[in-house]
């Protein structure tokens, strides 16, 4: 009788608990999604407008506290299996995706800084989107870390 012995390759920084990603994740959501609500709040207590010229539907649109909280958390967890799948097979992919995110992030800035009707609305949904992209970032960096090599 023969047996033979299988060696996995693993990382030595790979931590294969699948429960603390989605631990982390799910904080991470949350605490961005409540951040953007925050923001929002700072909006409705200052003089901003929270009107925005968006690109695509009708003009003069109101935000409102539901629209912050999807488009916060949506877009994460949507990435945050993305790269949680990608994350099985390849560390470097993890690092393009997350890169990738981030940078979409950055380049919508400024559209919709632009396309608010006053210059708080913009400073605040700007700083919406870039809370999104750090929380999107430790998404990244935890998924990079429990990657295959």
């Amino acid at each position: 009788m023969t047996t033979s012995t299988v060696h996995a390759r693993t990382s030595p920084q790979a931590d294969h608990r699948p429960g603390r990603y989605a631990w982390l994740t799910a904080i991470s959501i949350a605490a961005a999604t409540a951040a953007n609500l925050g923001l929002y709040a700072v909006g409705r207590w200052t003089d901003a407008t929270l009107l925005v010229d968006p690109g695509a539907g009708a003009p003069n649109h109101l935000v409102i506290p539901g629209d912050v909280a999807w488009k916060t958390a949506v877009p994460l967890a949507v990435g945050a299996l993305v790269l949680a799948l990608v994350a099985r097979r390849s560390r470097r992919w993890v690092t393009v995706l997350t890169v990738a995110g981030v940078t979409l992030a950055a380049v919508s800035m400024p559209f919709v800084f632009m396309n608010a009707h006053d210059a708080v609305t913009g400073a605040l949904l700007t700083s919406m989107h870039a809370l999104t992209a750090l929380a999107y970032v430790v998404i990244g960096t935890r998924a990079r870390e429990a990657a295959a090599a």
